[in-house]
């Protein structure tokens, strides 16, 4: 098989290092944002892409985990089935590269999984499955399957360790809004047919309000890590469980005026920004919760271009994606599809195996203040 390592270097795969990697303008118009492009992945044949999943899952120094046993060893190649047989005789168990993954049983070769990779991490305000399911020549099912086995392995990889420093954080309202009568009445100067604005339906069943918490990096960095939940309202018995769950009591927080805050200065060194006045209170250095705004410009503009709608059981994996993108969008497209694929082979989909045959997840990721965990 081809070395992975060679194979990686070949790409150029280094992630940026520092102000360095910014230092030409925007990071999507530098050269280490185009490192690793659909051109590669068509020039590679079967064994290159063999050994990209191959260094993503057990690194490249020869051996193998069976996924049966767990037993560490260099197994036997079997050529001819692209598999390894276990060595320990009381397993000798035949495993493949995908075995006990999300890819498990897969039907699709591993240059396509390759190639639907880099679109999802090339497309930087997200992708709709119909999209990746034309360009991927495979049915719809297909392109959204994949799509929400990558979003479950965002999920499953994202660090619950509690953010710390500066932290921005802000709640918007999602979903759930209902349409106007479809005649114009004399009474409204609204177009027919618009949306009703969230105010005039505060208790519709699919409202949900998406929390960011950002921290943020050094001066001009922007956020270096995102955490996101899904509650069913911005209010003090939600979110003041969230914050304490999530972020290091003493740091300093910034959000705006809502009186759901309004005790966080018990614990942190709370600050505040009045946005029916200004945006920051200073030009520069001022007191704002910008880069919760960024997050939601991201995911708006993912929602608007192109899933259109965002219904709650699925809500929390959407919030994943963006959150994901937001904290690699300084990285270059091979460390993000390496990212992505090391931990999309770590488990088996427990939500996305037979979802087209009803076997799917039942109910949403709400945020509980009396769990330990969102995702558990």
């Amino acid at each position: 098989m081809a070395n992975a390592t060679q194979l990686s270097n070949d790409v150029g795969d280094e992630p940026p290092q520092g102000k360095s990697a910014r230092s030409g303008g925007h990071f999507l118009l530098s050269r280490a944002a185009r490192d690793f492009s659909l051109a590669h992945v068509e020039k590679m044949n079967r064994a290159q892409v063999h050994s990209w999943f191959v260094n993503a899952r057990w690194g490249d120094d020869g051996t193998q985990v069976c996924p049966e046993c767990g037993n560490i060893d260099q197994h036997y190649w079997i050529k001819t089935r692209w598999q390894w047989r276990c060595k320990d005789v009381a397993c000798g168990r035949f495993f493949s590269v995908t075995s006990g993954t999300k890819f498990a049983d897969r039907k699709l070769p591993l240059k396509s999984i390759l190639r639907g990779m880099l679109i999802f991490c090339a497309n930087v305000k997200g992708i709709s499955a119909c999209s990746l399911a034309r360009q991927l020549g495979v049915a719809y099912q297909t392109g959204f399957v994949l799509l929400h086995k990558l979003r479950e392995s965002i999920i499953e990889a994202t660090s619950t360790l509690p953010l710390e420093g500066v932290v921005h954080i802000d709640g918007a309202h999602v979903s759930g809004r209902i349409r106007k009568p479809r005649v114009k009445t004399p009474s409204t100067k609204r177009q027919a047919r618009d949306r009703v604005p969230f105010e005039e339906d505060v208790l519709h069943k699919n409202r949900r309000i998406i929390m960011t918490m950002r921290q943020a990096g050094e001066d001009g960095e922007g956020a270096v890590r995102t955490i996101v939940a899904v509650v069913p309202r911005e209010s003090a018995e939600h979110v003041e469980p969230l914050i304490q769950r999530h972020v290091k009591k003493g740091s300093k927080v910034m959000t705006d005026e809502l009186a759901a805050y309004g005790r966080l200065s018990m614990l942190y060194d709370h600050q505040t920004v009045n946005h029916s006045k200004e945006f920051s209170t200073k030009p520069k250095g001022g007191v704002n919760n910008n880069l919760a705004e960024s997050y939601f410009a991201r995911f708006r503009r993912m929602v608007i271009g192109q899933t259109h709608r965002v219904t709650p059981k699925y809500m929390f994996d959407y919030t994943s994606e963006v959150a994901w993108r937001e904290d690699m969008r300084r990285c270059s497209p091979s460390l993000q599809v390496k990212t992505l694929l090391t931990a999309s082979l770590k488990k088996p989909s427990v939500w996305w195996r037979g979802y087209w045959q009803g076997q799917n997840r039942s109910t949403e990721i709400l945020f509980d203040p009396g769990q330990l965990d969102q995702g558990s």
